[in-house]
């Protein structure tokens, strides 16, 4: 078993294991908030966890199946891997929009100018890209990069955040 150590609490990053989704947190307890780590979610156990730093993170479930802590892996940080796991992730997203162009019409941009504007984890550092990625935190305010010609949305996040569950995750 691997070692691990107490309670991680800083910014937390959500990967789906096959790499269609990623979501970024500011802490444990808004991660718990989301619906995706409800005991009964079908999402929950697809998905891994690491700091903002390409640390590993490891979920503990409580007796009633709700997620109770992270802790830290042992280990060192793994940057890298968590960059290209974000890549693949955009690659997904941009390939479900290539495949489903109707997903840009409602928020005014066609398939090219919306993919433009996605995160480009190859050319920038780990806290560029995961600045560009869906916030838990605060889904009504556009990432940086977001600067659609309307303000229709499917759901909360931005058009990036739509397109990621578009591609294959919901919340329930």
């Amino acid at each position: 078993m691997e070692a691990q150590r107490e309670g991680y609490s800083g910014g937390i990053v959500a990967v789906a294991s096959d790499d269609t989704f990623a979501h970024t947190y500011p802490d444990l307890r808004t991660m718990r908030e989301d619906p995706i780590m409800g005991p009964d979610s079908h999402h929950r156990n697809d998905l891994e966890f690491f700091d903002v730093n390409g640390r590993r993170l490891l979920p503990v479930f409580g007796p009633t199946r709700k997620l109770t802590e992270l802790r830290e892996a042992a280990g060192d940080p793994d940057p890298g891997l968590l960059q290209r796991r974000l890549a693949a992730v955009v690659r997904h997203a941009e390939n479900h929009l290539r495949a489903h162009p109707e997903l840009t019409e409602p928020f005014g941009l066609t398939v090219e100018a919306a993919i433009a504007t996605l995160p480009r984890p190859e050319t920038e550092d780990l806290a560029e890209t995961l600045a560009a990625f869906p916030h838990q935190d605060r889904p009504q305010v556009p990432a940086a990069w977001w600067q659609p010609r309307t303000l229709v949305h499917a759901h909360a996040g931005n058009w990036f955040h739509n397109a990621l569950h578009a591609a294959g995750w919901t919340h329930p």
